[in-house]
């Protein structure tokens, strides 16, 4: 992406200060940030979730680091550690905190869609509340570029498709709309299509039916036809090819409220 990408100045002007205040308060129950909105999702989670379902040994990347969040999480699995985050001031915090860690191996500035790093690089990658901010599927595809056959990827994101009558979706997608924050809704079930033609392997979907499910890790599997936010565990196949647009700026559920209004 070009240093003009207009994506950056968005996450470095206050969404650093945002963001670490909604993290702050992660975990099951209502924001004080954002009066009413549910709870965004606490570290603890992720670590439940990369316990369940595991790491390669050897390296990963992180796309959309932020300040070093999750940084502990891959630090515990023995992996060396590389990341990525579009946000200056988000790097900026990340390297302040975490550069000159011996299983660090290097924290840079870029967008998801263009990562500075060389052919089949990695043995993992995660991609964890960033995936909905990206193209996705120019992002998709670098991080099987990046990463070898056999590698496990973990991406989280917003389905397109979710209950006419879940009211805190709506309100957090009309939100984001008046801010002009950057999220886009996966066709999620065609995404995994298009992964699967590729020969890449879906470990698992976690699909969270509602907002504020993923914060009480209430999920369901299988391919509902309706959900709010999921979580994809995949193993790379052979294959890295570049994908058709699978993503929306507006989800349908949001579309077919403004319509009806």
């Amino acid at each position: 992406m070009s240093e003009e990408d207009p994506r950056k100045q968005y996450w470095n002007d206050s969404y650093y200060r945002y963001w670490k205040s909604r993290v702050d308060e992660a975990g099951v129950g209502s924001s004080k940030v954002i009066e009413g909105d549910a709870n965004t999702e606490g570290d603890e989670i992720y670590r439940e979730f990369f316990e369940r379902f595991g790491f390669n040994p050897g390296s990963v990347l992180e796309v959309g680091c932020a300040w070093g969040r999750m940084f502990p999480l891959y630090l515990e699995h023995g992996l060396r550690l590389s990341a990525v985050d579009i946000s200056a001031a988000m790097v900026d915090a990340a390297r302040e905190s975490w550069l000159g860690h011996e299983r660090i191996d290097s924290i840079s500035e870029s967008s998801a869609e263009s990562l500075p790093f060389g052919d089949g690089t990695f043995d993992n990658l995660a991609c964890i509340a960033t995936f909905d901010a990206t193209f996705q599927n120019r992002a998709l595809r670098e991080f099987l570029r990046v990463t070898r056959p056999g590698a496990r990827i973990f991406f989280t994101g917003k389905h397109d498709h979710y209950h006419d009558d879940d009211t805190a979706a709506l309100d957090a997608e009309a939100g984001a709309r008046r801010k002009n924050h950057p999220n886009y809704f996966t066709d999620t079930l065609y995404m995994l299509a298009l992964l699967k033609a590729q020969g890449h392997r879906v470990d698992a979907l976690l699909c969270f039916p509602r907002r504020g499910d993923f914060a009480k890790a209430d999920f369901v599997t299988g391919s509902p036809e309706r959900f709010y936010e999921y979580l994809v565990v995949l193993t790379r196949g052979e294959a890295c090819e570049f994908f058709p647009e699978f993503s929306r700026a507006h989800s349908r559920t949001f579309l077919a409220a403004s319509s009806n209004e």
